[in-house]
């Protein structure tokens, strides 16, 4: 329920976006520094926006260390349950390989003709 409550999700929740500081709360006063590679939650009138740990969804490390973001809510300096893009990698889809692949047989091995593989090479009499 503290994620869905109005009066609490604030406090619980943590919306991540592409090159914006990890800040939640009410009104943005809290957020989350690292300190080496612990998530620390800190108080943002203490620290520089700059201090903050600023969200990279091409960091596969930063996402690992985010998706473990599990406290328990209502403990002393819970990390909040964070929500979007965690990791994006740009890379060639299914069928972009797959095509390309069909593409690639062709171009080495010409079109085909699909009555000389159904006639074979190999005949028999019954």
């Amino acid at each position: 329920d503290v994620f869905t409550e109005k009066a609490t999700k604030k406090l619980n929740t943590l919306f991540v976006e592409q090159g914006k500081p990890l800040v939640f709360g009410d009104g943005n006063t809290m957020g989350i520094k690292l300190d080496g590679l612990t998530p620390v939650v800190v108080n943002v009138a203490d620290y520089s926006v700059n201090d903050l740990w600023v969200h990279d969804e091409k960091d596969r490390m930063k996402a690992a260390i985010l998706v473990r973001f599990f406290d328990e809510p209502g403990i002393p300096n819970a990390l909040p349950r964070p929500f979007g893009v965690f990791y994006s990698e740009d890379r060639a889809s299914y069928e972009d390989q797959l095509n390309e692949q069909v593409l690639e047989a062709i171009r080495t091995k010409g079109k085909g003709d699909l009555d000389e593989l159904l006639q074979g090479r190999n005949t028999w009499k019954i």
